[in-house]
């Protein structure tokens, strides 16, 4: 039995993704950015010792065959279309078919381009002690979460979306049912692009090119005005 990384992510669609950032980008904007983060993210998982799976949400099987196409990805990625009505249910669905063939299941979402792989690596040890591993996000939800065995109940009757989705899933849990990994951040906000634009002025592993990239052609002092 293998480990498991799943990636999940929406399709690259212009005015779908990205858009609580469309009053400080362009729609353009939205899109080349949301796109960066999610090739960088299957880029920089590239190193590590799991069999990779992206799952893609609101597109058609001929789009998602263009996309891998189109950005060439690695034939050792296996790019599935979200099942489901919500995202738990996506989620959940995802998990059924990955942990078929592996014990150790991580699923990672594409907005926390600068989260240190080590702590990818640190969840699919702690699974050999806790069930479940959840990496949370200054915004109340997570970026990361990793199964050692099924917990449905983590993916229902859940607040997708809000400031309170760590929490409950943490109640979902006995205190020694799961292990916090250390808070990281969502890029959602004009002030999470500063804040990842100096981040990435530093070394990283597994350097986020292409975000970095975009980030280094905005108009700063334009998002500095809009914000205020």
């Amino acid at each position: 039995m293998s480990d498991a990384l799943l990636v999940f992510s929406r399709y690259p669609r212009l005015g779908a993704v990205k858009t609580r950032l469309e009053s400080f980008l362009t729609p353009e904007g939205c899109l080349q950015l949301h796109q960066a983060l999610l090739l960088d993210t299957l880029d920089r998982t590239a190193c590590l010792s799991v069999t990779r799976y992206l799952f893609l949400s609101d597109c058609s099987q001929g789009e998602r065959n263009l996309f891998v196409q189109e950005h060439n990805l690695p034939k050792a990625i296996q790019v599935h279309h979200q099942q489901g009505k919500d995202l738990g249910e996506r989620m959940w669905n995802a998990y059924e078919i990955v942990s078929r063939s592996s014990d150790r299941v991580v699923l990672l979402g594409i907005d926390s381009p600068s989260l240190p792989l080590a702590h990818i690596q640190e969840a699919l040890e702690k699974l050999s002690r806790f069930p479940v591993v959840v990496g949370p996000v200054e915004d109340g939800g997570y970026s990361l979460l990793a199964l050692s065995e099924p917990r449905k109940e983590l993916f229902e009757s859940m607040s997708w979306g809000t400031d309170v989705v760590l929490q409950e899933t943490l109640d979902k849990l006995a205190t020694d049912e799961f292990f916090l990994l250390p808070c990281w951040y969502d890029v959602d906000t004009p002030a999470d692009l500063r804040r990842l634009r100096k981040d990435l002025e530093s070394d990283l592993e597994g350097f986020p090119h292409r975000t970095h990239e975009f980030l280094e052609t905005q108009p700063w002092q334009r998002i500095h005005r809009k914000e205020e």
